[in-house]
């Protein structure tokens, strides 16, 4: 007699633990895409959720019974709450993928709290929300190569993603985690500069967030580098030197280069900080 198998779901189920900013631009982001069928999230105060919710998300307070029905679960909770979580779901994660955004929680640790899961560490930001995250990841010991597609599937819907070693994940979380208020607050200079020459607000405020915009196109799209870039606008005695003259004299670059320094100690520390308290 044959043995007829039951064919294999291809659409995921995501489970996202932790429905913040981020967590909820990934459940988001996830029910867009037909290989989800999909999306559990969970929070505390489900009121606080952006409504509508699409029809693939499913909202609940139970972070055990979203992952026990997921294939996927992704970990997006405070530092702070993660010994709670972990407890929580050790149960409910065997063979499963497991994507962690949560800070300063060391892949060592997510193992041995789920210790039959396949975990991935991961580094994203709050350009998650419009899709254009930066985000770095870093795999553990029994993810598969096709454990790794999903990761990049899931990855994908945010932004742009690269693989790296762990050791490398605070310098991430100082450079791109942290990099989208480092740029507010250039644009707001830029603003407040726009209005010190007469610009109206508005106005200097479009320009300043297009010409951010239009600028990183440039150099991701085109083999135009940063100093072919600098040096096409900047012409002798002309208004582009003068203002990279202020620039450099106020050390706007060693500003830059400091703040992403100590960013990356800080968040140092405060792995430090978890691995000894947990």
């Amino acid at each position: 007699m044959l043995n007829v198998q039951p064919a294999r779901r291809a659409e995921l189920i995501i489970a996202v633990l932790g429905a913040g900013k981020i967590g909820e631009a990934v459940a988001r982001s996830s029910a867009k895409s037909p290989k989800v069928s999909q999306v559990i999230v969970t929070k505390r105060n489900l009121t606080t959720l952006r409504r509508p919710l699409p029809k693939k998300i499913l909202a609940t307070t139970d972070n055990s019974a979203a992952a026990k029905k997921a294939d996927v679960v992704i970990l997006s909770v405070k530092a702070a709450d993660a010994k709670h979580l972990l407890d929580e779901i050790s149960n409910e994660t065997h063979g499963k993928v497991v994507i962690s955004f949560m800070a300063a929680i060391s892949l060592s640790r997510l193992e041995r709290h789920l210790p039959k899961a396949k975990i991935v560490r991961a580094m994203t930001n709050i350009a998650a929300v419009v899709g254009e995250a930066a985000t770095a990841y870093s795999p553990g010991q029994s993810v598969t190569p096709a454990d790794l597609e999903t990761v990049k599937f899931v990855l994908g819907r945010l932004g742009e993603s690269v693989e790296l070693p762990e050791s490398q994940l605070d310098a991430v979380t100082a450079l791109s985690g942290s990099g989208p208020a480092y740029i507010a607050i250039l644009i707001d200079a830029m603003v407040t500069a726009g209005l010190k020459v007469g610009l109206p607000r508005d106005v200097a405020f479009k320009l300043a967030t297009q010409t951010l915009v239009g600028t990183a196109k440039l150099l991701l799209e085109t083999d135009m580098g940063i100093t072919e870039l600098r040096d096409a606008v900047t012409t002798p005695a002309g208004t582009t030197i003068a203002g990279i003259y202020e620039l450099e004299k106020g050390s706007f670059r060693t500003s830059v280069i400091n703040a992403v320094e100590a960013a990356t100690i800080a968040a140092e520390r405060v792995a430090k900080k978890f691995d000894t308290e947990h």
